[in-house]
């Protein structure tokens, strides 16, 4: 999957792409890590009773101006839709408070 100026995660209706003001410092400050190709990665596991776990990833380029979003299984090879999920209340409320709190700080826009 490549990087785009503005992605969504699979069935959400929210768009998003990076803030304009947003650095280095500021990914960091906000749990992201510089993966080895210069990217910084989001990873965090969400607490579901799906069978081979589930964890939202958000890449952002090195450049900061593309972005990835994601939901996949714990070994990351195989992508998950939250909506498809049943009990998917409280994934989908986590993943909700994980972006408000990206677009509160300044690291993502709401398009």
């Amino acid at each position: 999957m490549a990087f785009a100026d503005q992605a969504t995660l699979r069935g959400f209706n929210r768009t998003f792409k990076i803030h304009p003001e947003c650095k280095p410092y500021t990914l960091r400050d906000n749990g992201f890590q510089e993966t080895r190709g210069g990217n910084y990665l989001y990873k965090r596991e969400l607490d579901s009773t799906h069978r081979t776990g589930l964890v939202l990833k958000v890449t952002v380029n090195h450049n900061l101006q593309g972005i990835k979003i994601s939901t996949v299984n714990n070994n990351g090879l195989q992508g998950v839709n939250v909506f498809n999920l049943a009990n998917n209340e409280m994934v989908i409320e986590k993943i909700n408070f994980i972006f408000d709190g990206f677009v509160d700080r300044q690291v993502l826009v709401e398009v």
